[in-house]
């Protein structure tokens, strides 16, 4: 038995001097905490970990210290108000939809949306209208979220109250938030914009002609995982409250609904700094997208190396595919981890990186010199140039999301309406969700990830999975529940 302790990975992980092109934004360099004058905070954690004492202020009740980084942040943003979260995005996102649709109401809803959304439609009974990304027919990439899709749904279900899309996805994908914004607030709907991938999409912002952060382009409410590509630790983010069309006391008050009562004074003092190192900080992302712009205009001679490039993508997420040499994604993550360079996530044929503000150029350059090590280690045995798997092949039945449930072999689940989502994790974006019908092919492709051995939440360690109950004789089954 291993009994290497989480303690110990850590340490001897960080010992290895990783070169990180994964979450969290930092990196896990200290340097700009150090150069900007926030050393002491970190020599200080142990000390930091404290309760609501005199003067600290309390997040369930901002008034003082916490108030002043809320602040910061929306007029940072340009918001009207911003909700400080240490329990992940999953809880804005979650608090954005139970503030902004009634119990029973209805949500247009991207269906890629995070696994996080989906737990809000059970929560509060909200049933879904799904739209389908658009798929990149050269790459399978799943694509943006189309405004003539959602102009249709709004027009097929007026009684929605709200519009929620991810921008940018998992890969980097955006879609044209303006124009689904025009066509949401047409109908009299709020926007919720899930930009947890892409809180720093307001600073790569300046100077450029085409806006494409959601704070920029009319969205009511955007949820910002600030770990994820700035400096923040872990587990923090923020809500934006960017228009008059929602109520901020009602979000203010579904977030302390939801978010812990005993907050980590480490998360929010990671938060405050983040915030003091963004507003003194455009010659650091400068340097980040002239580090991208290096790394762009060098990878081409790697031989064999293909990485996707186009308009709607958020050039930080670099999707990286060496398929002519015989291997997917997951070999060449591996191959770069033998490397010490640690990816984010596999997808097919693609391995992504996620880059953030801790990067460094020395890292770009390593990562060149590590793909040109593997183009020189094997030869290239095909032509293609690969795929990303699209997890949204099946065209699943959507009906009402189950109340009950009942756990059966995933191999039995074919024509059963699911009550949990199945999620290939990462990215964390269901495969089939709540309410969905599987197919024969949707549980084979399943079975054939667990058999390799992939994480797919909602698929138990005995293989079983949690279904509506079959509707007997004699009776009806409405919501999943026998009348």
């Amino acid at each position: 038995m291993n009994r290497r302790t989480v303690a110990d990975f850590l340490v001897e992980h960080k010992r290895q001097d990783p070169i990180s092109f994964h979450m969290p934004g930092h990196k896990g360099r200290s340097r700009l905490y150090k150069e900007l004058g926030y050393g002491d905070f970190l020599k200080n954690i142990m000390g930091s970990d404290i309760t609501e004492i005199p003067g600290a202020d309390a997040l369930t009740q901002p008034e003082s210290v916490i108030r002043r980084v809320m602040e910061n942040y929306a007029e940072l943003y340009g918001a009207r108000h911003t909700e400080l979260l240490v329990n992940g995005s999953s809880t804005g996102l979650i608090a954005s939809v139970l503030a902004t649709v009634p119990r029973g109401g209805k949500l247009i809803m991207g269906r890629n949306s995070h696994k996080s959304v989906f737990s809000a439609l059970r929560l509060g009974g909200i049933e879904p209208v799904y739209i389908k990304p658009l798929t990149d027919e050269k790459t399978g990439l799943q694509g943006a979220i189309s405004p003539r899709d959602v102009a249709a749904a709004l027009r097929e279900h007026p009684d929605a109250s709200a519009v929620l899309v991810t921008s940018p996805n998992y890969y980097g994908v955006l879609s044209e938030i303006e124009d689904i914004a025009l066509e949401a607030h047409a109908a009299g709907k709020v926007l919720i914009v899930d930009q947890a991938h892409g809180a720093h999409l307001k600073f790569f912002d300046e100077g450029a002609r085409k806006k494409r952060a959601a704070e920029n382009l009319r969205a009511d409410l955007v949820v910002n995982s600030t770990h994820k590509t700035l400096m923040s630790f872990t587990g923090t983010a923020i809500l934006n409250v960017c228009s008059n069309r929602v109520d901020v006391s009602r979000i203010s008050e579904t977030v302390r609904m939801l978010q812990t009562t005993s907050p980590s004074y480490i998360l929010m003092g990671s938060l405050d700094v983040n915030e003091k190192i963004l507003r003194r900080g455009r010659e650091l992302f400068q340097a980040w997208q002239s580090d991208l712009q290096y790394f762009y205009e060098n990878y081409r001679s790697v031989t064999g190396l293909s990485v996707i490039e186009n308009r709607e993508l958020d050039r930080s997420k670099i999707n990286l595919n060496m398929k002519p040499y015989g291997f997917g994604g997951a070999r060449l993550a591996a191959e770069l981890q033998e490397q010490n360079i640690w990816v984010e996530m596999v997808h097919g044929d693609y391995a992504m990186l996620m880059t953030g503000l801790g990067n460094e150029r020395r890292d770009y350059e390593k990562l060149l010199e590590a793909l040109q090590h593997i183009s020189g280690k094997y030869g290239i045995t095909e032509n293609e140039t690969g795929r990303s798997e699209d997890v949204l092949a099946f065209n699943l039945e959507q009906g009402p999301i189950p109340s009950i449930k009942e756990r059966i072999p995933l191999a039995e689940a074919t024509g059963r309406r699911l009550y949990d989502s199945l999620i290939p994790y990462p990215p964390g974006i269901p495969l089939a969700c709540p309410g969905e019908i599987l197919t024969k092919e949707a549980v084979q492709y399943l079975q054939e990830r667990v058999r390799r051995n992939e994480t797919v939440i909602g698929v138990d360690e005995t293989g079983y999975v949690c279904v509506a109950p079959e509707v007997q004789s004699g009776e009806k089954l409405l919501l999943g529940e026998k009348k």
